[in-house]
């Protein structure tokens, strides 16, 4: 919990920085009031700092890619270092069922929304969402690692329909305690912390019964039994595996490795080009506020 707060501090802490250089620049390039500058410097903090996340985190992607293709994921893991771990993953515990498709796998997400309406008029809200996590170990040529963090998941999805997504969902629902949607900020950072390798949890942010399902869709990852996998985070010798950090988030990639380096090189280019965009975005509100 502790480094959840620290990586949630140092976010407000670089978008207050951020926010206070836009406002020393745009009074000394500009002659403008500390007090008028408030609201743009807020809005252009956020827009900059998401803008340079993304940059991070694009190089981020390209020395992944970089160090998979290198070989380097077989390497000597170092302890309390970033670890690039290619292999396959296999339960310690009981294998999960998949909630949407009943797939048997290691670890799963769903996700549950309500979609209405176009445009404008569009309405798009959560319903509910979940993950799952049963005990496991990454195999590959160099050892056995434990998997002891949740990580963000980038895996399979279920090849039902949607109406048949939303039918096993229910079901799941009459079987499952969910978490009300006042408790899900707090899930969230358990969720990040927990260090054990074994989590389940599911929260509702509105009630299922009455509701108008017609809108409702349903996705959801999930990481088969055996897959061939990529996860990337904070190693510990200590711990004999992979665990949570608020610097180094741990994520899971499925697929071989040519398969993560192609998805690699997709996310360090779009995450690039967004950024790229917010920083022109940002530029033509600042010239707009001053013509």
């Amino acid at each position: 919990m502790k480094t959840v707060l620290i990586g949630l501090l140092k976010g407000l802490g670089g978008w207050l920085a951020v926010g206070l250089l836009v406002s020393g620049f745009l009074q000394s390039q500009y002659g403008m009031r500390a007090t008028d500058t408030i609201g743009i410097a807020i809005f252009a903090g956020l827009f900059i700092w998401a803008a340079f996340g993304l940059f991070v985190s694009s190089f981020d992607r390209w020395r992944e890619r970089a160090a998979i293709l290198g070989g380097l994921s077989g390497a000597a893991l170092k302890d309390g270092k970033q670890a690039v771990l290619l292999g396959n993953i296999e339960p310690t515990g009981a294998p999960l069922e998949a909630p949407l498709d009943g797939a048997a796998c290691v670890m799963y997400s769903y996700e549950i929304y309500y979609d209405a309406g176009q445009g404008r008029k569009r309405s798009v809200t959560n319903v509910a969402r979940g993950v799952g996590l049963t005990p496991s170990r990454i195999v590959n040529k160099s050892g056995t690692y434990k998997l002891l963090s949740v990580p963000e998941l980038e895996g399979e999805s279920p090849t039902l329909s949607n109406d048949a997504r939303i039918e096993r969902f229910l079901g799941y629902a009459r079987r499952a305690t969910f978490i009300k949607r006042e408790a899900a900020a707090q899930e969230r950072m358990t969720q990040w912390a927990d260090d054990d390798g074994a989590y389940c949890s599911d929260v509702a942010y509105v009630p299922f019964d009455g509701a108008d399902k017609r809108y409702w869709v349903a996705s959801q990852q999930h990481v088969p039994v055996g897959a061939s996998i990529c996860v990337f985070g904070l190693y510990s010798k200590a711990k004999g595996g992979i665990v949570p950090s608020a610097t180094v988030p741990t994520r899971l990639m499925t697929g071989n490795l040519k398969d993560v380096a192609a998805k690699l090189k997709s996310q360090v280019v779009t995450r690039a080009v967004i950024g790229l965009g917010l920083l022109a975005l940002i530029g033509a509100v600042v010239l707009m506020n001053q013509a």
